[in-house]
């Protein structure tokens, strides 16, 4: 047994030693403050599964872990001799198991003879149960509506269900086993989702759902929503995870989003939009040296056009005049609707404080222009009122507030005209 001393850091021949042994060996290593199992050999992984790499604390409770750790302490008083557990309950093996100490409560090597014929019995049911389970697995998640995954620790699906040869589009489960599941995410790296997985598989935690993206067979991409943990499956570790298709649900949420955010009639921006909006540009511009504007419209006796052709012409004429700002507007401008018959835009980046009054103008020029509707022909008019940042203001309250006085001003000045604001106005 001295020879063991010089082997635990050599895996491979600690393999070749113990690996087709009939009866169980294990070692267990201090690792980060906790023992935990770093080799088991065929036997022991058969009998009691795969323990590698799993903490006893994480594994025992804690009458069964004092069971094995009192096992230790005595290991380490009759060092370089193979101690005898004790026959008090409960042992965690259910057999007499013996521990030799390798290094000061460093490292333990753990032996259990299986030649018995309680022991062979003990396997036999273990076994038994062991295949009962994976069958009872198997049949509960084959009817399962989500899409469950198996991955080994190298992230190989081992299983999956037909749910989940659905979800990714193969015909049949053979095309999908063997493959690295992490090709099926879509742009996650690879490091963050190995990562995540080699948590799951350290008995770590990791709190879900999580909404990724997963890439089908036939290269389309689908939302979903994942679930990880940690299971055994022919007598190895893998990684559980519950998939579920999310992407009807992601679009009938971006429909609501488009819906809080736009305007029905125009489809155009509307007021919520606008005022969030404005409080991202405000917020751009205090770090840069930038210069934006607001330009407030109103349709002149707009009240008069409902009352003489009735609202389904005033709408048609809201939807004809909406397009008509939006005629000439760079990608950067943004045009909303803030309520009834009045619009604002926005108009981000300019080069300097004439720029708002020269888009005005061509704005006043453009919607002027008479709109024909179910054989009438009805004249417009509107009245435009100019706030500049940061000349007028450097807030979201002053810059309103006097783009709207300036909208009256133009009211005042007989409509149809363009007022930027002005200090004393």
């Amino acid at each position: 047994m001295n020879a063991i001393h010089s082997l635990i850091n050599q895996p491979s021949i600690l393999k070749n030693l113990f690996h087709h042994l009939s009866d169980a060996v294990a070692i267990i290593q201090n690792v980060k403050g906790n023992m935990t199992f770093t080799y088991i050999n065929a036997t022991m992984k058969r009998v009691y599964s795969d323990l590698q790499g799993c903490a006893l604390k994480y594994l025992y409770c804690e009458a069964k872990r004092n069971h094995i750790e009192e096992t230790m302490e005595r290991a380490d008083y009759f060092r370089e001799t193979l101690v005898e557990s004790s026959d008090r309950s409960p042992n965690p093996f259910q057999i007499s198991y013996a521990i030799q100490s390798l290094e000061n409560r460093e490292a333990y090597l753990l032996y259990i003879k299986m030649g018995s014929t309680q022991t062979m019995k003990l396997i036999e049911e273990k076994e038994r149960q062991r295949v009962e389970s994976e069958s009872r697995y198997e049949s509960v998640v084959e009817t399962s509506p989500d899409s469950i995954f198996l991955h080994d620790e190298e992230d190989r699906i081992i299983y999956v269900n037909q749910a989940g040869v659905g979800l990714l589009g193969a015909e049949k489960a053979v095309e999908l086993l063997g493959q690295d599941i992490k090709k099926f995410l879509y742009n996650e790296p690879y490091e963050d989702v190995r990562e995540r997985l080699n948590t799951l598989l350290t008995g770590g935690y990791v709190k879900g759902p999580i909404e990724r993206q997963l890439q089908r067979v036939d290269g389309s991409i689908i939302d979903v929503e994942l679930h990880g943990g940690l299971v055994e499956y022919h007598q190895v570790k893998a990684v559980q995870t519950i998939c579920r298709n999310i992407s009807e649900r992601r679009k009938q949420q971006h429909q609501l989003e488009e819906m809080a955010y736009h305007d029905q009639l125009t489809n155009i921006p509307n007021r919520r939009y606008f005022f969030e909006k404005l409080e991202d540009e405000l917020k751009r511009v205090k770090h840069q040296d930038s210069i934006f504007a607001l330009l407030f419209f109103d349709l002149d006796n707009f009240k008069h056009i409902n009352d003489r052709y009735g609202h389904q012409i005033g709408d048609e004429l809201l939807v004809i005049f909406t397009k008509r700002l939006n005629q000439g507007l760079r990608k950067t401008d943004t045009l909303s609707r803030l309520g009834g018959d009045e619009f604002v835009i926005l108009l981000s980046d300019l080069a300097d404080t004439n720029h708002p009054r020269q888009v005005a103008d061509r704005m006043l020029g453009r919607v002027l222009q008479p709109i024909y509707l179910q054989g009438c022909e009805i004249e417009i008019s509107v009245s435009i009122g100019v706030s500049i940042y940061p000349e007028h203001g450097v807030d979201q309250g002053e810059l309103l507030t006097k783009a709207d006085r300036a909208l009256y001003k133009a009211k005042e000045n007989g409509r149809s005209c363009v007022s930027v604001y002005t200090y004393g106005s």
